[in-house]
């Protein structure tokens, strides 16, 4: 008769095998909100601490659960495995939809709060269908300008919209940059 070890009797794989499965998936989920948070340009190592923290409760976390659910009386079998790869990919696909809704992209954001269907600029030139985005490319910028489209009145000109809190992965609402754009947003009925 053998001792148990750490990961359960010597005749059992399940528990290991899952506990992995789980820290990979955690690892995977981190790095999704990472990425969409625009957190591994700001710090590298900081993203790999997060990534390495999340594997490692990951797996904790899947072995405890793993073996008060019995899985260590359980012999790995092909179907478990398959379920459990399935569930571990169902399960960062939906960490990666959610984090893309709370971390967009800066054109995103704008298609969502002001220029997107039902919002306040939609069917006006600076609505998303018409309008162009231009990001000012330098570092630490959060501005972005939005150029109106489509054909104006004779003799009128539509003004360029500044706005702030322009970053990709931010979640501040975005905001007008100075008071021109804040009149034009009103004017529209906007904030």
């Amino acid at each position: 008769m053998t001792a148990p070890s750490w990961f359960g009797d010597s005749r059992d794989g399940s528990v290991p095998f899952l506990a992995m499965l789980c820290g990979f998936g955690f690892f995977a989920a981190a790095m999704v909100v990472t990425a969409d948070a625009n957190l591994l340009g700001r710090g590298k190592l900081l993203s790999a601490g997060i990534w390495m923290a999340a594997a490692l409760i990951g797996a904790v976390a899947g072995f405890g659960l793993f073996r008060l659910l019995g899985f260590r009386r359980r012999p790995l079998t092909p179907r478990l495995a398959l379920v459990a790869v399935v569930l571990t990919f169902v399960g960062v696909w939906g960490v990666q939809r959610a984090s893309s809704h709370v971390f967009m992209s800066a054109w995103d954001r704008y298609t969502a709060e002001l220029g997107g269907d039902g919002a306040c600029l939609s069917g006006t030139p600076y609505s998303d269908k018409q309008a162009m985005v231009v990001m000012k490319a330098a570092p630490g910028n959060d501005r972005m300008e939005v150029w109106p489209g489509g054909p104006a009145p004779k003799g009128r000109t539509y003004p360029v919209l500044k706005l702030k809190h322009a970053v990709n992965g931010g979640t501040q609402p975005l905001a007008p940059a100075d008071e021109k754009s804040q009149d034009l947003l009103r004017s529209y009925g906007c904030h």
